[in-house]
């Protein structure tokens, strides 16, 4: 092998390297992002619960009481109701961002078992062959403003489109719940 075709080889290899770690950079960024986005909602299911154990002690105290005075303790019970209905519309918001925070990291465990039997050979990569690996684990991606993101992240992005796609990712986080 001559000088020339090693250093040719050497590029191809440190761009396949480069390549993967963008790709790696890009799941690194979406775990971030899921773990974050989970916070908020992980807080209202544990507050509905202590709320729903508090609910049932008025509901006990309203029963125990309700010889003195039937209108205060209907009173308090529609308050109790009012609040839990809520409430509970709230856990089921929350319930909804725990199932995209699931399907979120399944998507980045399919791509890093992708990514882990692609390089356990050993062996040399085309360029052809990365990009293959990059189509597939993008094709994971289920809405087009994450396959847009990883467009922008992993560096892929036409240059005319970039923009776009950067508007695209940070202007279209639309929740339908």
């Amino acid at each position: 092998m001559t000088t020339t075709t090693k250093l040719k080889s050497a590029a191809a290899q440190d761009q396949g390297v480069d390549r993967l770690a963008a790709m790696l950079a890009v799941m690194s960024a979406q775990i971030e992002a899921a773990v974050r986005e989970s916070n908020g909602p992980a807080a209202t299911l544990v507050e509905t619960a202590h709320a729903m154990g508090q609910a049932t002690q008025t509901i006990a105290k309203g029963l125990m009481d309700f010889s003195g005075s039937p209108a205060r303790v209907f009173q308090d019970l529609m308050m109790l109701h009012d609040d839990m209905h809520a409430r509970s519309s709230k856990a089921s918001t929350a319930i909804q961002f725990h199932d995209r925070l699931v399907q979120c990291l399944t998507h980045i465990s399919a791509s890093l078992t992708i990514m882990a039997e692609f390089v356990s050979d050993g062996r040399f990569r085309s360029a052809d062959e990365w990009n293959k690996l990059r189509d597939r684990i993008r094709a994971l991606l289920n809405m087009e403003d994450e396959r847009a993101l990883f467009d922008r992240l992993s560096g892929t992005a036409e240059p005319d489109s970039r923009e776009r796609n950067a508007r695209v990712a940070d202007d279209s986080k639309v929740e339908l719940f």
